[in-house]
């Protein structure tokens, strides 16, 4: 009989017990949410002043994550509108914050203030995008490249591109392609660190880039580069033949056609000599 008596309370017990938990939950659920509301109409009346409002009227952000929650709308922005946002930024200390944060010890936060020192600037430094693109952890490095090529400057270009050529804290070729496509491309020169290193990522970078682009000076380096080890490489540069070949680019189309052992790789070389409007 006591035994029953102890497990009853005992199982009141649990019972009140996971009912403070609910409770404190739910309390902390609901202070988050009044956090959330409170800060998204502190960014929207900060954006609303700079953008269609007077923005000598925008108020001072209440905290460091307001500098990077409007900082985040820049990127879609343009002409006096971006201008408006930046000037706001750095009127709020945005660009040392951003500094101290790219020191930081976590990556995460290494990361957010770079993106925030890139969107408070009009021209990143390419010594402090050098030091960030070299970062050890590889988001950061990412965030870096991504950021410095929604600029638009040319000036990011060979770094990103460097970042992918290199032994150690090597850059993901599809983001720095990315990158790369987001700038203003305008000379193959500038891609000069995979066509000195050879490096297969760099190279295949390089010719996806270019061609898209519609640099005619690519179709050089991309004959050059049929003759690589790394068969994606090859298809690389058959692809970018495809893109911005001339009728000379043929032969030498046709001639790797039918030394490649590699299918898949024979199968591009095959799709560039009929778009170029030749036969096997």
């Amino acid at each position: 009989m006591t035994g029953l008596i102890l497990a009853a309370w005992a199982s009141v017990g649990v019972c009140i017990l996971l009912l403070l938990t609910v409770f404190i939950v739910m309390g902390r659920l609901a202070r988050v949410d009044r956090l959330t509301i409170t800060r998204h109409a502190e960014v929207s009346t900060i954006v609303r002043s700079l953008v269609v409002g007077d923005a000598a009227t925008a108020p001072a952000p209440r905290r460091a994550s307001t500098l990077h929650a409007v900082a985040s709308v820049a990127v879609r922005l343009s002409g006096e509108d971006l201008v408006a946002i930046q000037t706001w930024l750095r009127q709020h200390d945005a660009v040392p914050i951003a500094l101290k944060g790219m020191q930081a010890r976590r990556p995460l936060d290494r990361a957010r203030s770079t993106r925030l020192y890139v969107r408070a600037v009009k021209r990143p430094s390419a010594v402090i995008m050098g030091r960030m693109l070299a970062d050890p952890d590889r988001r950061v490095r990412s965030i870096c490249a991504l950021e410095w090529g929604t600029t638009g400057s040319a000036e990011a270009i060979g770094p990103v591109l460097a970042a992918v050529c290199r032994s150690e804290k090597r850059l993901p070729p599809l983001v720095a392609s990315i990158a790369i496509m987001r700038c203003r491309l305008l000379d193959v020169s500038a891609l000069h660190a995979a066509w000195s290193s050879g490096d297969a990522d760099g190279l295949r970078v390089a010719l996806a880039t270019g061609s898209a682009a519609g640099l005619a000076g690519v179709q050089p380096h991309a004959l050059a580069a049929l003759q690589h080890d790394d068969a994606l490489v090859r298809i690389s540069a058959a692809d970018a033949l495809r893109r911005v070949g001339t009728r000379p680019s043929l032969e030498p189309l046709r001639r790797h056609a039918r030394l490649e052992n590699n299918p898949v790789a024979r199968r591009h070389l095959l799709s560039a000599i009929g778009a170029l409007g030749g036969t096997p």
